[in-house]
């Protein structure tokens, strides 16, 4: 079931499209890059595709099956992105459905959780303020077919 006002489920409804579109989809779980404004090439999100809050409500199928999506996303996404570090968390705060960030961090980045955090957020800011431009949903969608030529599901 989706529910009306969810971002996640909007997506999923094909109301907004992702740059690249589905680069990975199975039963429980769809991988695609993040929504504009994307802040990093090869910032990818997964969600549930079926609309959930809380990780205690996940269906036996649904656990089982979410490490193998987060191993086989970080292995296409390292042989695609070549990060120095893969970052996968999940906050669940502002849009209340399941997923999980996939952050890569280039060399050129900040080591550490908060210190990554920060860089996003002022990256952010600083494009919010046209001193640097957004990743183009060209270069993002490159990268999101690139990840699935990669994925090994």
């Amino acid at each position: 079931m989706l529910v009306d006002g969810c971002l996640a489920c909007s997506v999923l409804a094909g109301k907004v499209q992702a740059p690249g579109g589905v680069i990975y989809e199975d039963n429980y779980w769809v991988v695609e890059h993040s929504l504009n404004p994307v802040l990093l090439p090869g910032y990818l999100i997964i969600k549930l595709k079926r609309h959930c809050e809380h990780l205690a409500e996940l269906t036996l199928e649904e656990a089982n099956s979410l490490g193998e999506i987060i191993q086989n996303t970080c292995s296409a996404l390292s042989q695609v992105v070549k990060p120095a570090k893969i970052h996968v968390c999940s906050w669940g705060e502002q849009v209340k459905h399941i997923h999980f960030h996939v952050i890569p961090r280039s060399s050129s980045m900040p080591v550490g959780n908060f210190q990554l955090l920060i860089y996003l957020r002022i990256k952010k800011l600083f494009n919010q303020l046209g001193l640097r431009k957004w990743v183009s949903n060209a270069e993002a969608a490159k990268i999101a077919a690139e990840v699935r030529l990669e994925f090994k599901l």
